[in-house]
């Protein structure tokens, strides 16, 4: 979702929010970052309304297991929320997931964290592409994507996790879940890149793949 071109309509999806978001929204020191969390959290709720056939400002949110937020009385909705530069992110799955959408800053210099976050064969994937920059960026969404999946969130785990090409067998915890993923990224335009990873349903020795 650009959020730019929902400015306009701020009004009413300040309507559907509940007394603690507003009073989120409030906390927020610039302008735009309130903007940002009024429309992304009226979208999730309008999109979550559409799918439960519920009233959209009746949806009651709670927190579970790692700290994930989920639908009061409905196990079987899941949904995850990214944003990044005018891009806000939100996929709606029957089982776990997790998004992640990044807005590749070119001047970011990607080599001084790589050996911090990136495995070696992954530093020299990025630094061996015709375009570095945007593989560095593909291979994080992967990361926070599936980490958001599991709800184990960003660690010193981070370089641990597979992010190319390939199938891959991994460790619970390195990730904090022994289901099977699938990580599938994509482009969103020219300046946004996102991957999402969902629980892979079909019996599978690999823990997880990834593809594009």
């Amino acid at each position: 979702m650009n959020i730019s071109s929902n400015v306009l309509h701020i009004e009413y999806f300040e309507g559907l929010l509940s007394a603690d978001e507003h009073q989120r929204a409030n906390r927020y020191h610039h302008q735009k970052d309130k903007q940002r969390f009024i429309i992304a959290r009226a979208t999730l709720r309008i999109l979550l309304g559409r799918y439960l056939k519920a009233d959209a400002k009746q949806i009651i949110f709670e927190v579970g297991h790692n700290k994930k937020p989920y639908v009061k009385e409905n196990n079987n909705l899941h949904y995850n929320v990214s944003h990044s530069g005018n891009y806000i992110l939100i996929a709606l799955s029957n089982s776990e997931l997790g998004v992640d959408v990044e807005q590749p800053d070119p001047d970011m210099n990607y080599e001084e964290i790589m050996h911090v976050s990136y495995s070696k064969p992954e530093a020299n994937h990025v630094k061996a592409s015709a375009d570095p920059l945007q593989v560095f960026y593909t291979l994080w969404t992967r990361k926070e994507s599936l980490l958001k999946a599991t709800g184990k969130g960003i660690d010193d785990a981070l370089k641990f996790i597979p992010s190319i090409d390939d199938a891959h067998a991994t460790m619970y915890n390195t990730i904090g879940s022994e289901k099977d993923w699938i990580v599938q990224s994509f482009q969103i335009n020219s300046n946004h890149i996102g991957s999402i990873a969902s629980q892979y349903l079909e019996n599978t020795f690999w823990k997880f793949k990834l593809q594009q």
